[in-house]
C-alpha cells in the first residue's frame, strides 16, 4: 500500500508529528511505503521523500514583524494555490493508495484535498480540537471552554482567544466560520480519527457526523521487557498553563521532606517563572530542571523514575506521555481532564485526581511511594494495558483495517 502522510511540520516537533512519525516507521516495518508533504525544514524527516513548500511560522516566539511577514507569505500562497498545484502535481506522480492527515491549518490548507478526493480516500487524524474551536484547545482564560461548540465564533473574538489578541482571534473565528460555512470538513475528507471517545464525543458537539469518526487511541513502541520501579517523579512536556505543571509544584511543596526527586523535562513560557516559584517555596533544592530533552532522552528518565506524573488542566486527547510511560511500566497520575482518564484504570495502572485539589495530587502521590509492593503491582499492570491497548501491533491492526476499509468503499463508489 502507498501512504501519503500530510502535515504541516514533518520533523518531531511537537506531539502529532512524533504520532506520524511513529506510524511511518510501523507502516515501512510492514512492507507499505510512505511519502510525505508538509513544509520545508533542515529537520524534515528522511523515512520517505518528503515534498515540501515554503516554511511558515506564526507561533508565539515570533515578533509582529516576522507574523507579519509570515502573513504575507500565506496571503500569497493562497493568491496563487501555490500549495494545492503542489500537492496535485505529487499525488499524480506518487498515486497513493490513501491519504492520511494530521495537523493540516493555517499554513497548509484542507481546501488540497477538494480534487483528489474524487478519486483518492483522504482520512484526518484529530489531534487537536482546531476543526471545532478557533484556538484549537477548548482553553481560554486558564479554564476550559466550550462555546464555540455550535458554530458561533464570535466568542473567540469577545474573549480574545487566540494569544489575547483582537486581530489574530478574529482572524481565527473568520477562519473557522469560512470553513463551517463551507463544509469545508466534509467536502474534504471521507473519515477522521479520533485518539480518544472525549475527542469524538466533541466533534459530534460541532457538527460532525458520528459515522465518519473512529476512535483509534495513541500508541507507544514496548521495550523488550518491564523493568521494577526506579525513584522519584517524572514530568515531560510544555511548561505551560495548560499542562497543570503550577499544580504539580503546589502538590509537590505538600510533601514531608526528604521529598522524592522530581525530574521535570520540557520548556515553555513559564519556565523561569515556576523555577522561581519553586525557589520562593523552598523545593528547587529536590527538582531537576532538565529542560528540552530528546525522545530518546525521555525514555530514558522513564526507566529511572518510580511514578509519571501528567497533571493536565485542560482537556488533553490522548496523551502520548501517557502511552510511553504505560508501555514503560510506569504508574501515571493523571487528572479527571478530557481524554486522558480513559487511558487509566483508576487504583489498577495508575491514579486519577481531581485537578481543583493540589492536595489530591499530593495524596495519590503518597499513596504510589509509600507502599513499594503498591508501585511494583501498578507498574506491571501498566505495562500489561500498554502491551493489550497501546501497542503498535494493536493500533497498526486498526488503522491498517480503516485504511482498507476507505479504500473499499471508494472503488465501490467510482465503480
Amino acid at each position: 500500500m502507498r501512504i501519503l502522510m500530510v502535515n504541516k511540520y514533518l520533523y518531531p516537533r511537537a506531539g502529532a508529528e512524533t504520532y506520524m512519525l511513529y506510524v511511518a516507521e510501523q507502516l515501512i516495518k510492514r512492507g507499505h511505503t510512505v511519502a510525505f508533504f508538509g513544509m520545508e525544514h533542515r529537520e524534515n524527516t528522511t523515512l520517505g521523500k518528503c515534498v515540501t513548500v515554503p516554511f511558515l511560522d506564526f507561533s508565539d516566539n515570533n515578533g509582529f514583524a516576522q507574523k507579519t511577514l509570515s502573513l504575507g507569505k500565506a496571503a500569497v500562497m493562497t493568491v496563487l494555490a501555490t500549495s494545492t498545484k503542489s500537492f496535485t502535481k505529487f499525488v499524480k506522480t506518487f498515486k497513493p493508495d490513501v491519504i492520511h492527515a494530521h495537523n493540516v491549518y493555517n499554513q497548509l490548507s484542507p481546501s488540497m484535498f477538494s480534487q483528489v478526493r474524487k478519486s483518492i480516500p483522504v482520512l484526518m487524524t484529530v489531534h487537536d480540537y482546531k476543526p471545532v474551536c478557533p484556538n484549537y484547545s477548548l482553553f481560554v482564560d486558564n479554564e476550559r471552554c466550550t462555546r464555540c461548540l455550535k458554530g458561533n465564533y464570535l466568542h473567540c473574538v469577545k474573549h480574545r482567544c487566540c494569544h489575547k489578541s483582537l486581530l489574530a482571534s478574529t482572524a481565527a473565528a473568520l477562519s473557522s466560520s469560512l470553513h463551517r460555512a463551507n463544509g469545508t470538513y466534509t467536502k474534504c475528507y471521507h473519515h477522521f480519527i479520533a485518539p480518544s471517545p472525549f475527542m469524538k464525543e466533541r466533534l459530534i458537539e460541532g457538527g460532525f457526523d458520528p459515522e465518519k469518526i473512529s476512535v483509534i487511541e495513541n500508541f507507544s513502541e514496548l521495550p523488550d521487557a518491564f523493568s521494577k520501579p526506579g525513584k522519584g517523579l517524572l514530568f515531560t512536556g510544555r511548561l505551560c498553563v495548560e499542562k497543570g505543571v503550577h499544580l504539580l509544584l503546589k502538590a509537590y511543596s505538600r510533601l514531608r521532606v526528604p521529598r522524592p526527586i522530581l525530574v521535570i523535562a520540557g520548556e515553555g513560557p513559564l519556565e523561569e517563572e515556576l523555577k522561581q516559584w519553586s525557589i520562593a517555596n523552598n523545593i528547587n533544592d529536590s527538582i531537576r530542571w532538565l529542560g528540552r530533552i530528546t525522545p530518546a532522552e525521555v525514555l530514558g528518565e522513564l526507566e529511572k523514575c518510580a511514578v509519571s506524573i501528567v497533571p493536565s488542566v485542560w482537556n488533553e486527547n490522548c496523551s502520548m506521555a501517557i502511552m510511553e510511560s504505560l508501555a514503560h511500566g510506569r504508574p501515571v497520575i493523571t487528572s479527571t481532564r478530557g481524554g486522558n482518564p480513559n487511558l487509566i484504570e483508576d487504583g489498577i495502572n495508575g491514579e486519577v485526581f481531581d485537578c481543583s485539589s493540589p492536595a489530591a495530587l499530593t495524596g495519590k502521590i503518597n499513596r504510589l511511594l509509600q507502599s513499594h509492593d503498591l508501585l511494583v503491582a501498578q507498574g506491571l499492570a501498566a505495562r500489561k494495558s500498554a502491551e493489550k491497548r497501546f501497542s503498535a501491533d494493536v493500533h497498526m491492526d486498526q488503522l491498517l483495517n480503516t485504511y482498507m476499509k476507505l479504500i473499499g468503499d471508494n472503488n465501490d463508489k467510482i465503480s
